[in-house]
């Protein structure tokens, strides 16, 4: 004997446990109650004569296949969500952190920057839908935060690409070096600034006498080309002001002779080529000044030391000083 209200349960409580993970099985479940809803009341109603034996419960039981069939599908989906979830949760958790860091270099854009915001929010999500058992909008949220970072990444990496490259460090090797001859040969003191590494070295007599933390400007890992691209420059300058407090805003500064003859050329370049905007200058006011220490890129292209180390810089600076500043060595 067919046990009606509990099929009808069971019925029903499969149609609201597929709804949100498989909205088209539970319409065809709908669909199939009820045809079995009309063929039980068709053959309650129906004369004796006139019933079909059986007919009422193969309707019920093709409500109970398809029930049954719907569910084991169901739940493979979500075996298979899962484990891609916990596959894919540790790689993008760090590839959402690195876009979060990569996206404060010095030289990374706004764009970049957006982009990681993006990120962020879709891995939030992410981890929300996972934790609601919602795993399938989880992963739809997770690989969004996956192409976001890339963004983050590629652009980073790009950044960076000049940094490895080889005739780039043989020209910087061979800058230091003719830097630290300088010193050793007059018998000076000359700055050497490491851009990548964020250091400032202070050499006297061709030997190193100091080595502290500097800051860029929020570009500054970038080739310098114009006034306002928050670049900070590389080549070889020199010190000719020496800044006390009352003459700089920031605290001390050495005044560098930037634009040179190279920096004007690589304007006049970047003018043909249309890399500098038609109305941007070659810029000027390139610094090695106080209140760094802010451990961030910060300057529109100078150099930023904390003023404790700025004392120290200062007292062994002149006009005159040699100042070098490469990408990296």
């Amino acid at each position: 004997m067919l046990d009606l209200a509990a099929v009808r349960k069971v019925a029903a409580d499969a149609v609201r446990i597929l709804r949100p993970d498989a909205p088209a099985a539970a319409r065809l479940l709908d669909r199939l109650i009820a045809d079995a809803e009309t063929i039980t009341a068709q053959e309650t109603t129906a004369p004796f004569w006139r019933r079909e034996p059986g007919r009422v419960e193969a309707s019920w039981g093709r409500v109970l296949n398809s029930a049954r069939v719907s569910l084991a599908a169901r739940d493979r989906r979500r075996q298979t969500f899962a484990s891609r979830w916990e596959a894919l949760r540790p790689e993008v958790a760090a590839e959402v952190e690195r876009a979060r860091a990569e996206s404060e270099e010095a030289g990374v854009g706004r764009r970049e920057f957006a982009a990681a915001q993006r990120a962020t929010l879709k891995w939030e999500l992410a981890e929300r839908y996972a934790s609601e058992g919602q795993l399938e909008r989880a992963l739809v949220e997770a690989e969004q935060a996956r192409t976001f970072s890339a963004v983050v990444h590629t652009s980073f990496t790009d950044l960076h690409s000049r940094f490895r490259d080889a005739k780039n460090l043989k020209l910087w090797r061979r800058m230091v070096e003719e830097t630290v001859r300088l010193s050793r040969d007059e018998r000076v003191t000359a700055f050497v600034v490491d851009k990548l590494d964020r250091k400032l070295y202070v050499y006297s007599n061709g030997k190193r006498a100091g080595v502290y933390a500097a800051e860029l400007g929020a570009k500054g890992l970038r080739r310098k080309m114009h006034s306002g691209d928050q670049a900070t420059p590389e080549g070889r300058y020199r010190v000719v002001q020496v800044r006390g407090p009352g003459r700089t805003k920031f605290y001390k500064a050495l005044l560098l002779d930037y634009p040179n003859a190279e920096d004007r050329a690589r304007y006049a370049w970047g003018r043909r080529t249309g890399q500098v905007p038609q109305r941007a200058g070659i810029g000027s006011l390139i610094e090695i000044h106080g209140d760094g220490g802010q451990g961030r890129d910060w300057t529109d292209g100078c150099v930023a030391l904390s003023n404790r180390d700025m004392d120290r810089v200062f007292a062994q600076a002149r006009v005159g000083t040699p100042v070098t500043i490469v990408g990296t060595f």
